[in-house]
């Protein structure tokens, strides 16, 4: 009996799709093997669609020769400016210790004021020298409003664990003489 409450609860986690939130993908190309310099640049943003304060920009600055990551001694910043403000822009420096991936140069943005399409730029430098900024254009939808399929499936799973613990509970037999 005890396993199939483990079964269930398994069957149950694995359906609302929880296994998704802990991959982290690098995202949806925007531009890939662009000269820059002594290097080679592609980039990547995600989430799909991308959303005011939930921004993530992906850079991989590779060797054009070999076409091999460069992860040591390379400052990749990415810039970003405003749809509707030129003089509003976000800025972040970027390095393989933000990402599980060590070969790649990832930052978030969570401070994206409005939605628009943001002008972005990438800047490179390191062991062979400063690169050539390299430009390009990020659409950015409004903020998610709440999602309430989340919330009444949390809202379920905290019903079936409560099913379960009582079920397993007034299921014990009474050891009290």
């Amino acid at each position: 009996m005890r396993v199939g409450k483990i079964a269930l609860l398994t069957v149950l986690l694995l359906s609302t799709g929880l296994t998704s939130v802990v991959a982290h993908g690098i995202g949806t190309p925007v531009q890939l093997n662009v000269p820059s310099g002594p290097y080679l640049l592609s980039i990547w943003t995600d989430p799909e669609p991308l959303r005011v304060n939930e921004t993530h920009v992906t850079v991989a600055v590779m060797n054009p020769e070999t076409q091999t990551p460069i992860i040591t001694g390379v400052q990749a910043t990415v810039q970003l400016q405003s749809p509707t403000d030129p003089t509003v822009t976000r800025m972040a420096v970027t390095s393989p210790d933000n990402t599980d991936n060590k070969f790649l140069y990832a930052t978030a943005f969570s401070d994206l004021s409005e939605p628009g399409l943001w002008q972005g730029v990438i800047s490179v430098t390191g062991p062979a020298g400063p690169g050539e900024d390299v430009r390009f254009e990020i659409d950015v939808l409004p903020p998610q409003p709440f999602n309430w399929l989340w919330a009444g499936i949390f809202g379920l799973i905290v019903l079936v664990l409560g099913w379960l613990v009582w079920s397993w509970r007034s299921n014990k037999p009474n050891t009290s003489c």
